[in-house]
């Protein structure tokens, strides 16, 4: 996997599970947003070199 590809997939995932959680109620509201922040985590990590997940090309 690219690592632009890596970096699109998972800030797409974030902005989508935030974006749910904009209508969504307790408890699954903050599961979402847990779920977001995980997925931008793995964006940045991504971005930065520190991907743990599979080899990223560049």
């Amino acid at each position: 996997m690219k690592r632009t590809d890596a970096v699109r997939m998972h800030s797409e995932e974030a902005a989508a599970y935030s974006q749910a959680a904009e209508t969504a109620v307790e408890p699954t509201r903050t599961w979402l947003l847990e779920t977001a922040d995980d997925h931008q985590a793995m964006a940045d990590a991504a971005r930065l070199g520190d991907y743990h997940y599979t080899d990223l090309e560049d």
